[in-house]
């Protein structure tokens, strides 16, 4: 399948740094899949009005049970600001004992390099260790 088109929320300075965040998502079985798309519903509500974000893409593979998200923000508070508001936090929690081994990562990229490639995401995250107890596919 193939990625959401980049929502860009804000326009980057070709010239400043900012931060880039990717994430697998993989779930552990695929009856699932209707009620995480219906909570990252309300997550992606919550990105259209997120202060320090420059834009975003998410990435479904539901035959793979897995999905994949990707972000630049302004910097790492405004992430992390979003990641601890509700309705983010909630679906997190709700999700958690769905899901499979998670990855996250981040890194520093200039705004001329926004957006950044979805292949670029995935070999970053493919060099990134999984979270949590559940074996991946």
């Amino acid at each position: 399948m193939l990625p959401t088109p980049w929502r860009s929320q804000s326009v980057p300075d070709p010239a400043r740094d900012y931060l880039v965040m990717a994430s697998r998502l993989p779930l552990l079985s695929y009856r699932r899949i209707p009620h995480f798309l219906w909570l990252t519903l309300s997550v992606a509500r919550q990105l259209e009005h997120t202060p320090g974000l420059i834009g975003y893409s998410v990435l479904a593979q539901p035959g793979r049970k897995t999905f994949w998200t990707l972000s630049a923000w302004t910097d790492r508070a405004h992430l992390g600001a979003f990641v601890g508001a509700m309705p983010h936090l909630a679906v997190m929690s709700r999700l958690r004992t769905h899901m499979g081994a998670t990855r996250f990562t981040t890194w520093t990229v200039s705004g001329s390099s926004l957006p950044i490639s979805w292949p670029d995401a995935i070999e970053r995250l493919a060099k990134t260790p999984a979270r949590g107890a559940a074996p991946e596919d």
